[in-house]
């Protein structure tokens, strides 16, 4: 997505001053008739009103061009404009693209299935339980079993593909394009299991690497004007691993997205927050702009970010559902975990649900999650 366009100021020329002009019209004519009269003795009558005539005919084409060139200033800011709000408009028009979330999978230490999160959402599901390992604490699905991360990511990628088939019963899928976010291997293990879940389903060898809101922006351009049946299945498993010196117990978890033009909460791009460039105020107005909201979302689903503490003060309510004692640390997952919650919370409620959680490229991400249209 190309940037939202600034446009400088015109240059806008100034009125002319009319009185003045009139003033200075008056003393020429003034000081053509004086001359007229001393010159007499020296110039015919008709050289003197000759050169009396083209005196006050310069002012007044001195004075025409002042005019036309003061109106085709004023006519040249009008279609620039005119111009720039067209250019303004069409790019808003793309910035608020929306693709729809035909059907989600996520899968934590807290739970496997909507019930669960929507108990997490409403505050009655207590965090699990934090880890002491090796290595420093960790928040860990007891159904995974294994120190190597890798093959927890393999059992965690084969958990996602049987838990999609038991909740949704996917049929045929002619997806359009597969992205998948962590290991090679855990890509594997997905396509294996989902082989003997769902024979009819045919998952490529090698999918496009998940690389967050740039990858979503790409996403929503591929399905704007694609037939209502298509698809874009997007999925990744992460295991993370612990550190004493991290500020959050190491995670894991498991996502899937089946992305399509409509059925479903509808995702925008969101927004994307870089502190040594950007403006956080403007980035988050933004983000309500994006969304066509007139004030912020009543609900946001957010993981903590330390480094930026402004956006609670723009009325953002980041401590309503926040994530960290259900997920731990997430890496390049935490953002797809936020949005599936967010579209579960605007679902049950059939309102806007803001989200919040970093990003690969930049500081955090951030964006509204709307409920689909026939549920609203």
């Amino acid at each position: 997505m190309k940037p939202e366009p600034h446009f400088a100021a015109f240059p806008m020329a100034n009125p002319p001053s009319y009185s003045r002009w009139l003033a200075t019209g008056s003393t020429l004519l003034a000081l053509v008739g004086g001359g007229g009269v001393l010159l007499r003795p020296f110039f015919e009558p008709r050289v003197t009103a000759l050169l009396a005539a083209g005196v006050l005919l310069a002012w007044f084409l001195a004075l025409l061009v002042c005019t036309l060139s003061f109106r085709l200033n004023r006519h040249t800011a009008q279609c620039y404009r005119e111009e720039t709000q067209q250019v303004s408009q069409a790019w808003w028009a793309q910035h608020r693209r929306q693709v729809a979330l035909v059907e989600s999978v996520l899968i934590g230490a807290a739970g496997t299935t909507d019930l669960h999160w929507r108990r997490v959402l409403a505050g009655k599901g207590s965090p699990p339980s934090v880890q002491e390992e090796s290595g420093g604490q960790a928040i860990r699905l007891l159904q995974v079993f294994g120190a190597d991360l890798v093959e927890r990511e393999r059992q965690l990628a084969r958990q996602l593909a049987t838990t999609w088939q038991q909740q949704r019963k996917p049929a045929a899928l002619p997806a359009l394009q597969c992205y998948w976010q962590g290991s090679p291997a855990g890509w594997s293990a997905f396509v294996q299991q989902m082989a003997q879940e769902c024979p009819d389903v045919q998952l490529p060898e090698h999918p496009e690497p998940w690389q967050g809101m740039a990858s979503l922006d790409a996403i929503i351009e591929r399905l704007h004007g694609a037939p209502a049946e298509a698809r874009i299945l997007c999925a990744g498993c992460q295991s993370s691993a612990s550190s004493r010196d991290a500020r959050l117990p190491a995670g894991e978890a498991a996502v899937l997205w089946l992305l399509g033009t409509q059925g479903g909460a509808r995702f925008t791009c969101g927004e994307r927050f870089a502190a040594e460039q950007d403006d956080l105020a403007e980035v988050a107005l933004r983000a309500v702009r994006q969304a066509e909201l007139e004030k912020q979302a009543e609900a946001c689903v957010a993981f903590s970010q330390p480094e930026v503490t402004q956006l609670g003060e723009l009325g953002w309510p980041l401590n309503q559902h926040q994530q960290d004692a259900y997920w731990g640390e997430l890496e390049g997952l935490q953002a797809m975990v936020v949005q599936t919650l967010a579209a579960c919370h605007a679902e049950q409620h059939a309102s806007p649900c803001a989200w919040l959680a970093s990003d690969p490229d930049h500081t955090l991400a951030l964006g509204v999650v709307q409920p689909d249209d026939a549920s609203s």
